[in-house]
This record gives structure tokens, sequence and C-alpha cells, in this order.
């Protein structure tokens, strides 16, 4: 039989360690939602300028803008 029964006063509890208590506070708010917008027009702005940050770097490697004293081979 390839089922093994294991006695429940056998297994242990979680782990105690530092890492766990320094990320415990992390989690004390898990499914707690921010009421109205929260951070999302913070994250939106984040994206935006990220956005351009890569249309700069694909223009660059496109020399579409060139630069003085940089040379792309």
């Amino acid at each position: 039989m390839a089922t093994q029964i294991v006695k429940s006063g056998s297994k242990s509890g979680p782990r105690r360690t530092n890492v766990r208590i320094l990320l415990k506070p992390l989690n004390l708010e898990y499914g707690k939602i921010a009421p109205g917008w929260g951070t999302t027009p913070s994250m939106g702005v984040t994206m935006v300028l990220f956005a351009i940050f890569l249309f700069i770097i694909l223009e660059i490697y496109n020399s579409s803008v060139l630069l003085d004293g940089i040379s792309m081979n």
C-alpha cells in the first residue's frame, strides 16, 4: 500500500527564526485594502516613466537619437 498514516502528534509547528520575526509585521495587513484608489495613481505614474525610459533606450539603440561621444558598434 502506497499510503502512510502520520500521527497528528508527530507534526511540529512552524519554525521560529529571526527572519520570520522580522517579516511578520509586513504580513499583518494581508487581505486588507486601502479605501479609494490607494496607491494606484503613483503606480500609474511609475509605469509611464518606466515606459518613457524604455522608449529612450530603444531610440538610442536604433540610432534614432544620436548622442555626442557615444558610438554604437
